[in-house]
């Protein structure tokens, strides 16, 4: 049976740009140029960094090169990898050029994975599809034949790179429960398709459908990412609510176990999005303003998921 190994998601501050129902979404190490990021999880006992693309989209493109060097004599410094980059594109909208723009950011995101040495790039099929509601103005078949051309596009230009995809199944999308999951990669066709299990996800959109092990033992080496979280909620975005861990639904201590069953070796990744503010409307935390201390969640996280079994 194998460890689990814990990484630390980092993110910009406003990752998803205007963001109405939040406002101005802004963490503690939001400011931090990518390389100092690499310190502060080291400094925090993790061994493996993941990054929001839009991160490294920050950089200017007259500065990139210096910056990726700097960031890979930190992680060379303090014995850091980079776990994932996750990229999340439009895929399915009736608007084709934002779905042209969305797969073309994609493949700069593995570019990034590449020049970083990242082992996957992970995304999930957004704009959704159920939410936001595109089935008023376009067929679920068209939006389906969408997403497959989109995945088959970027996970082609991936594998060029040498570098996998993976697919998140995520509430209010068309990839939201493990038969989707299995539908697309077949439909795809690519054997550098994987998926990303969200354990907040997992507890609102899966549980509802089938157990949590059973889902876990179906997926098995399909997954190569998992983004630990917690939720409270309904099956859609708007309504789902990241709330600190031991406040929601997962049972972590169930999901650290499913995961050990099946030898599970790529990273389980801390995603704390309670940061953005959430209240009724949803988003994040259900408080409002959530935790955005990054010191204090990187260090609280990693023990709380240690006592649940996440080691």
């Amino acid at each position: 049976m194998s460890k689990l190994h814990l990484s630390m998601e980092v993110w910009p501050n406003m990752p998803w740009g205007r963001l109405e129902i939040c406002g101005c979404a802004v963490n503690s190490w939001g400011k931090l140029p990518i390389y100092d990021l690499v310190h502060k999880v080291a400094d925090h006992g993790y061994d493996t960094m993941d990054t929001i693309y839009s991160k490294l989209q920050e950089i200017r493109p007259e500065n990139y090169e210096e910056t990726i060097r700097k960031t890979k004599e930190a992680m060379q410094k303090r014995n850091v990898k980079i776990g994932f980059i996750a990229q999340h594109s439009t895929l399915v909208t009736p608007r084709w050029w934002e779905r042209d723009a969305g797969v073309a950011t994609f493949k700069q995101a593995v570019d990034a994975a590449v020049d970083l040495g990242a082992y996957t790039v992970c995304t999930l099929p957004a704009q959704g599809f159920y939410d936001p509601a595109l089935y008023n103005i376009m067929t679920r078949q068209e939006a389906w034949d969408m997403l497959i051309g989109s995945i088959k596009e970027i996970a082609q230009y991936a594998k060029e790179k040498g570098m996998t995809v993976t697919i998140e199944i995520l509430q209010g999308t068309l990839i939201n429960s493990v038969e989707a999951y299995f539908k697309m990669y077949e439909e795809v066709g690519m054997d550098n398709v994987y998926c990303t299990v969200d354990v907040g996800t997992f507890y609102t959109t899966i549980k509802p459908k089938k157990p949590i092990k059973e889902a876990i033992k179906e997926l098995g080496k399909h997954i190569n990412c998992v983004h630990v979280k917690d939720e409270v909620g309904f099956t859609n975005i708007i309504q789902c609510q990241h709330v600190w861990f031991g406040a929601g639904y997962v049972d972590f201590k169930e999901m650290a176990q499913a995961l050990k069953d099946i030898d599970y070796k790529g990273c389980c990744s801390v995603e704390w999005e309670g940061w953005q503010n959430g209240g009724l409307a949803g988003v994040g935390d259900p408080g409002g303003i959530g935790l955005s201390d990054f010191d204090m969640v990187a260090s609280e996280a990693k023990l709380f998921l240690e006592a649940e079994g996440w080691n």
